[in-house]
């Protein structure tokens, strides 16, 4: 009986994990499979996990157990952040699967499938390095995996290991390579990107990469995100403010603002140095817009704790702020404090931040209206055939709403002058200028 070669694919989690699910369509393609949009016709379907917060582990196994109840008769290959962390526990918990692959091993995939193992953890040689984009104009570049800083609350370390940096000639290839298939925005990730290179002793390497990166034909903008504020220093902000293709665009997750909570939560720096760095941020590069993530509810955060976290939310008007309620995650130092806030009063003061915050941005949308933005288009729209969608430049693709374009035309993957005509929630609208 002939083999079905149709995989299907089902990606988790963060823009990381988009990347490896690139390599994972690449790797299938190379070995003789085909993707198909229909998991009903696949006879491999794979999930790319993550397994970063207990609510990511349950939505993975969640998947897990309704793709295994809606498609009885495919392979089913778990990938991810899940057989990083539980290993070889997932062979007596999830035998719903029939593969559990770990990224380091997605170049073996092709192999492992044509032996159609009983459940394990996949073993074999490094992954393949190719990739098949999944999206429109723009791509991630993952310039470096794991993480070595200490964050009382963090699994990534446990999950993906300590950091390791890619090569910074292998990167300029991998984007060279993306430009040519009609990439214009790469979006720096990594767990920690401003730590890129501290592993191999060299100083500065991110600097080196950015300069390398702002050569390249067919790249128009370069995009921070994941950047540690200890690691933000004079240079980043001279090399941003001075280049035409860095954004002026930076994530920074500050996690809190309280001195108490920061040092429980091992971040070095105190809550002083994020406001001076917001301030020199913003008086040194012209046109800035950070993003940062907050979280709260940490076991030893006090009203007063949240209380300084919501007035610097209010006086400092940040541009995009993601919040999110502390999840005790075993294995992680911070387990051990407990988790003394009801789950009804970390959400309370969630709501709380995110309230004050979409006023702000209301106000700054609103502004916007009637100027013109440069901005990438992504074709069609999801929400009607009848739009374009794209993004103007200070908006991050996934995280922080998209443009619809109303009026006028444009291929996928072009930059064009938009002016703003309106928005709705975090979302913008525009004509081609």
């Amino acid at each position: 009986m002939k083999k079905n070669k149709r995989f299907y694919l089902v990606s988790l989690g963060c823009p990381k994990n988009r990347v490896d699910a690139e390599r994972i369509l690449s790797v299938m393609s190379t070995g003789g499979y085909s993707y198909t949009d229909d998991p009903e016709s696949a006879g491999t379907i794979i999930i790319n996990t993550c397994a970063f917060i207990e609510p990511a582990v349950e939505e993975s196994v969640d998947t897990i157990l309704d793709v295994r109840s809606e498609f009885p008769a495919a392979f089913l290959v778990v990938a991810g952040c899940l057989p990083l962390r539980y290993k070889e526990d997932l062979k007596q918990s999830m035998p719903e699967a029939n593969l559990f692959l770990t990224p380091d091993r997605i170049g073996e995939l092709p192999e492992l499938l044509a032996d159609r193992p009983s459940p394990r953890i996949a073993p074999g040689l490094a992954a393949g390095s190719g990739r098949i984009l999944t999206t429109p104009g723009y791509a991630y570049l993952k310039i470096a995996e794991g993480c070595s800083k200490k964050c009382s609350y963090c699994t990534i370390p446990s999950i993906r290991g300590p950091l390791t940096s890619r090569d910074c000639e292998e990167l300029e290839q991998e984007a060279a390579f993306l430009a040519s298939g009609g990439v214009r925005e790469l979006v720096l990730v990594a767990q920690d990107t401003t730590a890129y290179g501290v592993d191999r002793g060299e100083k500065n390497a991110l600097l080196r990469l950015l300069e390398r990166l702002t050569t390249l034909d067919g790249i128009k903008w370069i995009r921070l995100m994941y950047l540690h504020p200890q690691g933000v220093s004079r240079e980043m902000h001279t090399i941003i403010r001075d280049s035409d293709k860095i954004l002026p665009y930076l994530d920074i997750p500050f996690q809190h603002i309280s001195d108490v909570v920061l040092k429980s939560m091992g971040r070095p720096w105190k809550g002083d140095r994020i406001r001076r760095l917001v301030e020199t941020l913003r008086k040194e590069i012209p046109d800035l817009v950070l993003r940062t993530t907050l979280m709260v509810g940490f076991p030893t955060e006090q009203d007063k704790h949240f209380q300084e976290l919501r007035n610097f939310v209010e006086a400092y008007e940040i541009e995009h702020v993601g919040v999110f309620p502390y999840s005790p995650e075993e294995g992680t130092r911070a387990f051990h404090l407990g988790d003394p806030l009801p789950a009804e009063e970390k959400q309370a003061r969630a709501d709380e931040l995110r309230s004050i915050h979409s006023r702000f941005m209301e106000k700054r949308l609103a502004s916007k209206v009637g100027s013109i933005h440069q901005s990438l288009i992504e074709g069609i729209s999801e929400e009607s055939e009848l739009l374009l969608q794209g993004r103007t430049w200070d908006q991050a693709p996934e995280v922080d709403g998209v443009l619809y374009i109303t009026s006028g035309h444009a291929v996928a993957g072009a930059i064009h002058q938009v002016r703003i005509t309106g928005f709705h929630g975090t979302d913008l609208f525009g004509e081609i200028d």
